[in-house]
């Protein structure tokens, strides 16, 4: 995929998107602010994991993709859950919890954290190479001498 052409169409709506999560916490409209939320992390884990301009459309898929939608179906599941026993004790537990907790707990932490962890070891190569991470390494280096000959 192509990130680098894209790249100003990209930080303009990361900024909608911190203008319109600031409106929706002012107004209370917490559950749009959340999967907003969950938006503007996929295009900043994007934006991160492009190399030179490009995203690898595999790690893309698996696991930046995944992710969002496991975390968006766990916010659902949660507030689903959350309303259908408001005010009440849940006629069921899952793994002992809440069913609205229980969704976060199996979603946003075990099934977001670690999607993303065994993508990026799977696919460590797509977005941290170790010719990338040397070219920058270099790159820093260069600029600290340029740095420290001004001084």
């Amino acid at each position: 995929m192509e990130i680098g052409k894209n790249r100003t169409g990209i930080v303009l709506a990361i900024t909608v998107l911190w203008v319109l999560i600031t409106i929706c916490g002012w107004t209370g409209r917490w559950f749009e602010g959340l999967l907003m939320g969950v938006l503007l992390m996929l295009l900043h884990m994007m934006m991160g994991a492009a190399q030179n301009g490009k995203l690898d459309r595999k790690l893309f898929m698996y696991p930046l993709l995944t992710w969002f939608v496991v975390w968006i179906a766990g916010f659902f599941f949660s507030k689903y859950y959350s309303d259908l026993f408001l005010n009440m004790a849940p006629t069921f537990k899952i793994l002992g919890f809440h069913p609205s907790f229980a969704a976060i707990i199996l979603a946003y932490w075990i099934g977001g954290v670690l999607t993303l962890t065994l993508g990026l070891v799977k696919f460590d190569a797509l977005w941290l190479s170790d010719e990338n991470w040397d070219a920058f390494k270099r790159k820093m280096d260069q600029l600290n001498q340029k740095e420290g000959a001004h001084e």
